[in-house]
């Protein structure tokens, strides 16, 4: 009866994955890359979704920065919840950088904004730049990291 069971659930798996080719065989090699996106898209967010993220990957209950972007970091630290990229230290005070310099939607901000939730829900877009080529846009500003953050239009 296991035997059979077994063979049986085996032929109908084979099926399916015949039935899904055979529904794939008339389209055309743009259709097929725009489901295997779509599916890839959907699993993404499924994965997203089993660690407490919305679908662009924020923590929207955070308490606090790192938390809320702590699946775009990489192994950052934080301090009093802000996290630290990439601690740029000299001799004088006045030019060390401890805090990335945050960009949301293109206007600069040394520090982040102090609502977390109620940022967090319209950000659509984070992009974090930690190395020297890529940070050398903002020049001193840039030199501990740069977050870039997009967020929906209001």
């Amino acid at each position: 009866m296991k035997i059979l069971f077994t063979v049986l659930t085996f032929f109908m798996l084979c099926t399916l994955k015949a039935q899904e080719k055979i529904s794939l065989k008339g389209l055309t090699k743009k259709e097929i890359n725009t489901i295997k996106k779509e599916v890839k898209e959907k699993k993404r967010i499924a994965k997203l979704a089993s660690m407490g993220l919305n679908q662009w990957g924020i923590d929207e209950n955070a308490q606090t920065w790192y938390l809320a972007l702590k699946y775009y970091l990489p192994t950052a630290r934080q301090a009093e919840g802000i996290p630290i990229l990439r601690q740029y230290q000299t001799f004088t005070q006045e030019s060390s950088r401890t805090f990335p310099l945050w960009i949301i939607n293109g206007q600069q901000f040394s520090s982040p904004p102090q609502d977390v939730q109620a940022l967090s829900p319209h950000i659509r877009k984070v992009k974090i730049l930690i190395s020297a080529a890529e940070t050398n846009r903002w020049g001193k500003q840039g030199r501990a990291g740069v977050i870039m953050l997009t967020t929906v239009e209001f």
